[in-house]
């Protein structure tokens, strides 16, 4: 953790050495319909989607060039079927902290294209059960790509509506000894407020 948390304040001071004086402060909230990529062979029902959620905040440290800071909670996935007589289900869950740089360019007249990257620490965990009883249980974090695109429309000279989509990935061994990779994305809404 420790790692991550120097990486942060490494590209901070980066962006700062990199930017102009005076930087901008802005913090979000965004909520949206989630999305997974997940193998679903032999099961009967495959929920690959639901709701998640976004915090964020950052600096901009010039008009065009921001630092930004993340969590995003993907939701989970829901898997259901039945084998040997037995009910299966597989629970997968998603969530990320964010270290990424936002570059923003302007399309029109109070709307803002946004363009992310950078790197998520993605937390990926799978729960299996058979008749309500949990038969295995598997979590891994790694450090994974992440991109982002949005639109942000500006209300007030501090507050703005945006829309976006985050997209990362996630790991999981597969009881072979390899892992398996998952695609997950967050289509989102929600607001920023600048200070």
């Amino acid at each position: 953790m420790k790692k991550y948390i120097a990486f942060g304040v490494a590209a901070t001071l980066w962006a700062t050495w990199l930017g102009t004086a005076a930087a901008e402060g802005h913090v979000g909230l965004a909520v949206g319909p989630s999305s997974f990529k997940v193998n679903c062979a032999g099961l009967s029902r495959c929920d690959e989607s639901d709701v998640g959620v976004k915090f964020f905040g950052g600096y901009r440290y010039t008009p065009m060039v921001a630092g930004e800071l993340a969590y995003i909670d993907f939701g989970k996935s829901v898997s259901t079927g039945t084998q040997n007589g037995f009910g299966l289900e597989g629970t997968f869950r998603a969530y990320a902290l964010v270290a990424n740089v936002a570059l923003r360019a302007p399309l029109a007249q109070d709307i803002t294209g946004i363009a992310r990257g950078g790197l998520a620490r993605v937390r990926g965990s799978l729960e299996q059960r058979a008749d309500g009883v949990v038969i295995a249980t598997e979590a891994r974090t790694s450090l994974q790509p992440y991109i982002g695109l949005g639109l942000q429309y500006a209300l007030k000279r501090n507050v703005s509506l945006d829309v976006g989509l985050d997209m990362t990935r996630a790991k999981l061994n597969n009881g072979t000894g390899a892992s398996t990779t998952s695609t997950v994305r967050l289509a989102n809404a929600g607001i920023t407020y600048g200070f």
